[in-house]
């Protein structure tokens, strides 16, 4: 039987502590943001049968406008989680060798792993600030290697490979690897800070990249589901679309014109929220500096969260233990970074999904958390 192992991150659908410092979403959506009177309307008149397996195809047409891409290079998954999973399952037979960064999103981990393929990591490292080194790369690369995972921006740090770099990268795995694809999660990109730009998507790069991102973390609309894929390849496109077929067979009609909706109002609702993610971003910047004789980050270039470390030469691991005891225990919901293939005394901090002065509590309280530790 194919098992795939547990992983604390999944208590973050069963647990909401008061201060939940564990989600990596922006503020989630409601639905009464976006439900104006034509929109109502036009949900009276939907038809609740099956969608395609390609994907509703206005939706594909918006997300391709967005991107400056054909729309028939478009495929709609339930969630970037499911566009890891088609592509692995297509790329990879039992053996193949598939390369990801670590720390990562558990479940791109335990995806590869669940498939049979041989998983190979990447460490990025805190003291590097989580970097992308591309003699590692050079060095996991072979001929057996049919799938490069990159995420960026990265989850848990959100810093995000730069174009340069990637552009190295991508041509290092052609060289070496040239039947390898490459998928870029692409799910922090817009996520971005006050008057920041988002980074430029690789969609329609080459054919041998793919890309994927989701509503969940920028949108803040992880409950519809709704996430996308683009390939360049017709053929592997094809494979795609049949797994999706052969899987979930569609996405639901109902998310992907909720979905829809939501990227024409698209710019709103960024705008909206990269005010809030400066003013949290900042709030955390203001208290790591406050605290820096005990703690220290990497800060982050988008997305609503960041990693903190818990200084070496000032925490023991069982102090370690204890701040995440005493946080639990005034109500502080945090991600330990061994969800993610971390160490535990380096915490993926989200800052965009609380209500800032929910936030600015929530820091005081683990400042005071500190304290207790320290003094003991």
């Amino acid at each position: 039987m194919t098992k795939f192992p547990p992983n604390e991150i999944i208590s973050l659908l069963d647990v909401n502590l008061k201060f939940n410092l564990a989600e990596s979403t922006a503020t989630n959506l409601t639905f009464g943001q976006i439900a104006d009177d034509g929109f109502l309307s036009e949900l009276k008149k939907l038809e609740l049968g099956y969608g395609t397996s390609r994907g509703y195809e206005p939706l594909r047409n918006e997300i391709a406008k967005r991107l400056s891409i054909p729309a028939d290079t478009v495929l709609t998954t339930n969630g970037a989680a499911s566009s890891i999973f088609l592509t692995a399952f297509a790329v990879c037979n039992a053996g193949d060798e598939v390369i990801t960064v670590l720390p990562n999103f558990p479940p791109t981990l335990d995806i590869i792993a669940a498939l049979g393929a041989t998983k190979k990591t990447l460490p990025l490292t805190f003291d590097e600030k989580y970097e992308l080194n591309l003699e590692r790369l050079a060095s996991a690369l072979s001929e057996r290697t049919r799938l490069v995972i990159f995420v960026t921006p990265h989850n848990p740090s959100g810093t995000s490979i730069p174009q340069k770099t990637l552009a190295a990268a991508v041509s290092l795995i052609q060289q070496k690897s040239p039947r390898a694809y490459i998928l870029i999660d692409e799910t922090y990109r817009e996520a971005t800070y006050g008057d920041d730009q988002a980074a430029l998507s690789m969609a329609g790069s080459s054919e041998r990249i793919l890309t994927t991102t989701s509503l969940s973390k920028c949108h803040g609309a992880p409950g519809i589901r709704l996430g996308w894929l683009t390939c360049n390849d017709g053929e592997l496109l094809e494979q795609l679309t049949l797994a999706k077929m052969n899987t979930v067979i569609a996405c639901s009609v109902l998310d992907e014109m909720v979905g829809l909706h939501i990227l024409k109002n698209s710019q709103a609702i960024l705008n909206e929220r990269k005010v809030l993610l400066q003013k949290g971003v900042t709030l955390v910047e203001n208290w790591i500096q406050k605290n820096a004789e005990f703690i220290e980050w990497v800060r982050p270039h988008a997305g609503a969260l960041c990693c903190v470390r818990l200084r070496p030469a000032v925490f023991a691991d069982a102090e370690v233990n204890a701040f995440y005891t005493q946080a639990g225990q005034f109500q502080i919901q945090l991600a330990s970074g061994e969800w993610f293939g971390e160490q535990k005394r380096v915490l993926r901090l989200g800052f965009g999904f609380l209500p800032l002065p929910l936030l600015e509590q929530a820091l005081a309280l683990l400042e005071d958390t500190l304290s207790k530790i320290r003094g003991g």
